[in-house]
């Protein structure tokens, strides 16, 4: 079972996978597992427009390719364009340097931002990022991770505003160590039925790393799923319609001075920035309360804070290997420091979903009740890539 939940999980190959063939050796006790499988096509091609009060006309186009050489490793190329943003990476990974147990990723990133909330300025980072895994001895789903980072970031502040909270800063190096531990046995990358996955990850910037941070950053997450039924799939080798539950938590907390690099802190709310929470707009839920996009009452730092929680739950039904629907029920806080934590105060929000994976890549949509608006109401999210809700 753990080979076949392994086999289909990497997504290489046509689903259902067929029933293995079984030939037990009598004389030595050895059992021969053999998997008939048909290699599919992995790679996809990313293209599109999108229009925004914020972004105006933009354009983005990329490729992903999980499965280069036919070896697993992963290249992917993303490039988004238009009047506000110009944003390029690239990267690479190879889950099996030189057929060993170690895997390694680097990236290159050219961007320029100009986020849909925050319309005071744009943000420019240049930089390349490595990171490095290895396993856990005597586990097969373990692996600590092993990073670093430089990049240089340059606020831009428009003409005539006021507010300079976000984007009338000096540019700054940023110098990053990151460290991490993993534990992985879901049966699929992006629609799992059974299995979790558990990570913690602390950064480190600046100290004895340089640079013009100095503050550390740490989060946690955890998710869990679990099959509770299943439509047809009765024959060998069939795979039916399944129903799957699953539970997700998210936290974090920075710790030192982090105002000279005020997005690497949290912010909450939609599915397309920072930390999602569907039912709302983004960077709508803050230390504040719900404050409104576009309300200039508020400056725009004050949206962020040093410490997030939020929790997810999601009923799903697997139709097959590219499609899914689910209905879930999300809730979640920041707060401006770790001590002011509430697990008590959460903001509300459940839905229908509604994924697909194509060969433009993956994509959903999402609509949801946001219970704790100043009027309670739906919000429709578009999302590209892979999951941003469970």
């Amino acid at each position: 079972m753990r080979s076949y939940q392994a086999i289909s999980g990497l997504g290489f190959f046509e689903s259902p996978l067929p029933f293995p063939e079984i030939q037990p050796d009598p004389q030595t006790g050895d059992i021969d597992v053999t998997f008939a499988v048909a290699e599919r096509q992995t790679g996809s091609v990313n293209f599109g427009t999108t229009v925004g009060g914020a972004t105006g006309l933009a354009g983005f186009v990329g490729y992903d390719q999980p499965n280069l050489f036919g070896q697993a490793k992963s290249g992917s190329f993303r490039w988004d364009f238009g009047r506000f943003q110009n944003n390029l990476t690239l990267q690479y990974t190879d889950p099996a340097i030189l057929l060993s147990r170690i895997s390694g990723t680097i990236s290159l990133f050219n961007a320029r931002d100009r986020f849909f909330s925050f319309q005071t300025g744009r943000r420019k980072v240049l930089g390349t990022s490595t990171q490095i895994g290895i396993p856990v001895a005597g586990s097969l789903f373990t692996r600590v991770f092993v990073g670093y980072s430089i990049s240089r970031t340059e606020y831009d502040l428009e003409g005539g505003v006021q507010d300079t909270s976000l984007f009338g800063r000096p540019p700054g190096l940023q110098s990053q160590l990151s460290l991490s531990i993993a534990r992985n046995t879901l049966d699929h990358p992006l629609f799992p039925t059974v299995g979790s996955e558990l990570r913690w990850t602390t950064e480190l910037n600046g100290g004895l790393l340089g640079g013009d941070g100095d503050f550390t950053k740490h989060t946690a997450e955890g998710s869990w799923w679990i099959p509770v039924g299943q439509l047809g799939g009765d024959a060998p080798g069939a795979q039916g319609a399944r129903f799957a539950l699953g539970i997700r938590a998210r936290a974090g907390v920075i710790t030192g001075d982090a105002e000279a690099f005020p997005f690497e802190r949290f912010w909450l709310g939609g599915v397309q920035f920072g930390e999602p929470l569907r039912g709302y707009e983004e960077t709508t839920l803050t230390p504040l309360g719900f404050v409104e996009r576009g309300d200039r009452s508020v400056q725009d730092v004050l949206r962020l804070g040093d410490s997030f929680m939020t929790i997810s739950a999601e009923y799903a039904l697997r139709l097959s290997g590219s499609i899914s629907i689910s209905a879930f029920y999300d809730a979640g806080g920041v707060w401006r420091q770790p001590s002011e934590m509430d697990p008590t105060q959460l903001y509300r929000g459940a839905g229908l979903g509604l994924e697909l994976v194509t060969p433009f890549g993956p994509f959903g949509l999402d609509y949801a009740y946001g219970f704790d608006k100043d009027v309670p109401g739906w919000q429709f999210h578009f999302r590209m890539g892979g999951q941003q809700g469970l």
